[in-house]
């Protein structure tokens, strides 16, 4: 309403405490007046926002006419200006680009399952800023958890019934949870011949029933608009590297585990990418690699032509920084919602791209085969059309609304012109007019000014009033003279105004048709935008691959997995350069135990275990995804899923313990690895007695060599494990390092093949800073223990045998004597501070004691 977005009654109640904005009431003089709350249309984006994490629909209804075209207008409800809903905002409804994150995709997801869930389902995930639209069939329910994890949609469309199986399923990011609505015949329809025009191929009902289940929400959020759905695609788990939920988070692929940080995740580290775009599609690889040879192969291809030519290369990646993100650009040009400045934006975006095309071409030829990789080529259609059309109509520096117009271009249309120049001022009218009234008052200094309040009036200065006509009418007094306006001026303002009003409607035209034409283009955009994209990706891992010394993992059929000098991408950036350790690693799954298809790794905490074998997942991820590796060399055999439990967590949400999570996700990798997987496996057995947790190691690792035959990765301080070498033909010890000197050790972070001679774990104890006290107490139990292999005396811990003194300890209590001296010795040996004690200390201490016992 004007310059406001208005809210009324419980809206207004409800959301100003929210928005922190008074709360006022219309109609202020009557007995119950309406509550009412408003905030500028001009930043309305911030307030938006605001409310949907606040958990808020939003409606915005907006004047559909002016108020003079409600004048003109005859009939029932003439004169009121038509208003109308024009967009419905929600988490899964957003397209203002200060509401969503660049690098990532905003999701809304609906699922529908065959029967009562956990059990086989369907899900549809469609983004309105981008256009991405993907479907999923999902046989059992942990797939679609899986997926739904992957892709993080803002809300989920369903059944009630699955809503409480969805809280558990995403309950590290809840969306929000709508009913799932009926969809009409024609969204139906539309969905079956979207999937085949797509090749998504003939869909399952209760995935047809998702999609346009989808779309239909979709749609209501914008009245009276079309969406862009560039095209309906299936996405199959089976044809991929599956992650799921457990290790996404273990592995760090998008954010960190401790705090939920982009920094220091895997996707932080391999993110050299130059545009929204491009960010986006490198997500989408990391969190879906392929198994597909051909496709893999095709990436690394690429990566190799680019690396070979560092600084086309990095002319390259300098031209993508000028792209903007097309995709979400011609979406909003689509629904009817982009300003000038995001076509401007646009436009930016199209200049740049035949310097890409130029560069790219400049590449081709410096290569021996004069052939560019496929993935990397920009395509023929760089829509010089829709760049130049664009370029005709828009000003350099487009406005960022229509609402004052200012977009279009002088000479770009002559209607236009022509009002802008009635607009001006008709200058050699004005001319006229001071020339003609000066002539006929004799008023030398007569001028005919401008303001914003007054419009066009003649000013005369105090020294000349008395020659003023009749026929002027005083405007305004001031200091040195007086205003007039003539009915000559009147007329010309109208006549000024009447064009401003029709320049600015006549801009609006101008530009509501030019988005038009954009968005009937949007097809050819979003794929050049896609294969903008795909360059950027190719590009940053280039930069990564260079930069860091990846190598280009060979990729083979056989389930192995052979590194050498492999390196944690992450650990590798977070260190200083030349600190990290690189190690060997060679495993086979099904070789008949002439290659060890399960590692028993053991070593100190803080060694590198959890680094080794995460590093072996990480390394397997990127070359699936078609990123070069952080090695000296890799042979990665193509794997189904990577498995991961790692890590100390509880659920409370599920009610569960740090031991229950545990054993639960141990429970599902073992029912799910396959002799493809790639299991990794950290101290598992933990939070119970020593024996229920070794009992439990022995028996997982049993069934992981026997049962499943997958290539696996066990880190444990369980060193009983390691007798299991000369039992199972397939398991190898290896043990990470550490230098001892004088009972202080040094992590030297490197494999070595054999099971680790002990844990030190009284020495990582002294690292962290415990009392010198519990350090050496420790220590006597720990030999104690050590030299009783029987454990006939643990339950006493008789460490202080009786002595000549009278004095003895039994572990449990204070030390007790028959010689009241001896017992004060001991007191005071028990108390001595030993690591503090400078030697001197310690001598005077000894004498003074040794005094005392002669006495």
């Amino acid at each position: 309403m004007g310059d406001f977005y208005e809210m009324f009654f419980e809206d207004a109640v409800a959301v100003a405490p929210v928005l922190d904005i008074a709360l006022t009431s219309r109609d202020k003089g009557v007995d119950d007046p309406v509550p009412m709350a408003g905030v500028p249309y001009h930043a309305i984006g911030g307030y938006l926002r605001t409310l949907v994490e606040r958990g808020f629909k939003v409606a915005i209804c907006e004047q559909l006419e002016s108020p003079e075209d409600a004048k003109r207008r005859k009939g029932p409800g003439a004169k009121i200006v038509r208003r109308d809903v024009v967009r419905v905002v929600t988490p899964g409804a957003l397209l203002d680009e200060e509401h969503l994150r660049g690098e990532e995709p905003n999701y809304l997801a609906a699922v529908v399952a065959d029967g009562e869930m956990p059990g086989p389902c369907s899900l549809a995930c469609y983004d309105l800023s981008t256009s991405d639209f993907v479907v999923v069939r999902a046989t059992e329910a942990h797939v679609a958890r899986a997926e739904l994890c992957r892709l993080l949609p803002k809300e989920i469309l369903a059944e009630p019934a699955v809503h409480a199986w969805l809280r558990q399923a995403m309950a590290v990011e809840q969306p929000r949870l709508e009913p799932l609505g009926a969809p009409s015949a024609a969204t139906v329809a539309r969905v079956r011949e979207l999937a085949r025009e797509g090749g998504a191929g003939a869909l399952e009902d209760a995935t047809v029933r998702a999609a346009a289940a989808v779309l239909a929400y979709a749609e209501a959020t914008q009245p009276g608009q079309t969406l862009l759905v560039h095209r309906l695609r299936r996405h199959d788990p089976a044809a991929h590297l599956v992650l799921d939920e457990t290790s996404l988070r273990n592995l760090e692929v998008f954010r960190t585990h401790r705090d939920g940080a982009r920094r220091g995740s895997l996707l932080w580290a391999l993110d050299a990418t130059r545009t929204a775009m491009g960010a986006r599609l490198l997500r989408a690889w990391l969190g879906a690699p392929v198994r597909d040879r051909k496709l893999i192969a095709a990436r690394h291809d690429a990566i190799g032509a680019l690396v070979g030519e560092p600084k086309v290369r990095a002319k390259l990646q300098s031209q993508l920084r000028d792209v903007r993100d097309v995709i979400r650009l011609t979406a909003r040009a689509r629904l009817g919602t982009a300003t000038p400045r995001e076509l401007g934006a646009l436009r930016g975006s199209l200049v740049a791209v035949p310097e890409l095309q130029r560069t790219l071409a400049d590449l081709k030829k410096r290569r021996t085969d004069r052939m560019l990789p496929e993935a990397i080529e920009l395509g023929d259609d760089l829509l010089a059309d829709v760049r130049d059309d664009l370029a005709a109509l828009l000003v350099d520096e487009p406005p960022a609304g229509t609402r004052e117009g200012g977009m279009i271009r002088d000479g770009a249309d002559g209607p236009l012109d022509e009002q802008r120049r009635l607009a001006a001022g008709g200058r050699e009218a004005l001319a006229a007019i001071e020339t003609r009234e000066r002539e006929r008052t004799l008023i030398p200094t007569l001028k005919v000014q401008h303001n914003r309040v007054f419009g066009y009036y003649l000013e005369v200065s105090r020294g000349h009033l008395s020659k003023v006509p009749p026929d002027w009418v005083r405007k305004q007094t001031i200091a040195g003279g007086e205003r007039f306006v003539t009915e000559e001026l009147a007329e010309h303002e109208a006549r000024v105004l009447s064009a401003n009003e029709r320049a600015l409607l006549r801009e609006q035209e101008l530009f509501a048709a030019l988005r038009s034409r954009v968005s009937a283009q949007a097809e050819r955009l979003v794929t050049l935008g896609e294969h903008i994209a795909g360059i950027d990706v190719l590009a940053g891992l280039a930069d990564i691959a260079q930069a860091h010394d990846y190598v280009r993992p060979e990729i083979s059929d056989e389930p192995v997995l052979q590194i050498e000098g492999g390196r944690h991408p992450v650990v590798e950036r977070m260190l200083e350069i030349g600190r990290f350790v690189p190690n060997d690693m060679v495993i086979a799954a099904g070789a008949g135990g002439q290659i060890a298809r399960l590692w028993v790794i053991t070593g100190p905490n803080m060694g590198g275990k959890s680094t080794v074998i995460r590093q072996a997942a990480l390394i397997t991820i990127l070359a699936h995804a078609g990123s070069w590796v952080p090695a000296k060399r890799a042979v990665v055999g193509l794997c189904d899923r990577v498995f991961t439990r790692v890590g100390a967590a509880d659920d409370l949400g599920r009610g569960e313990s740090t031991f229950m999570v545990e054993m639960r996700e141990t429970a599902q990798i073992l029912e799910r690895a396959s002799a493809r997987s790639l299991v990794l496996l950290d101290e598992v057995g933990r939070g119970t007695s020593t024996f229920d947790g070794l009992s439990l190691a022995w028996a997982i690792v049993e069934h992981l060599h026997d049962q499943i035959g997958c290539r696996t990765l066990f880190a444990t301080h369980y060193h009983e494990l390691c007798a299991l070498e000369g039992v199972l033909p397939g398991v190898k010890n290896v043990h990470v390092a550490v230098h001892e000197d004088r009972g202080r050790i040094v992590f030297l972070h490197q494999l070595a093949p054999g099971p680790a001679g002990r844990s030190y774990g009284i020495a990582v104890g002294r690292l962290a800073g415990l009392p010198g006290r519990v350090l050496r107490r420790a220590t006597r139990i720990l030999e104690r223990l050590e030299a009783d292999p029987t454990g006939t005396a643990r339950p006493q811990l008789e460490l202080f045998a009786p002595s000549a003194s009278g004095v003895q300890h039994s572990g449990t209590g204070p030390a007790t004597a028959t010689d009241p001296l001896a017992a004060a010795l001991a007191v005071a040996l028990a108390g001595l501070d030993l690591d503090g004690m400078s030697p001197r200390d310690a001598h005077g201490w000894l004498l003074d004691w040794a005094e005392r016992l002669r006495r």
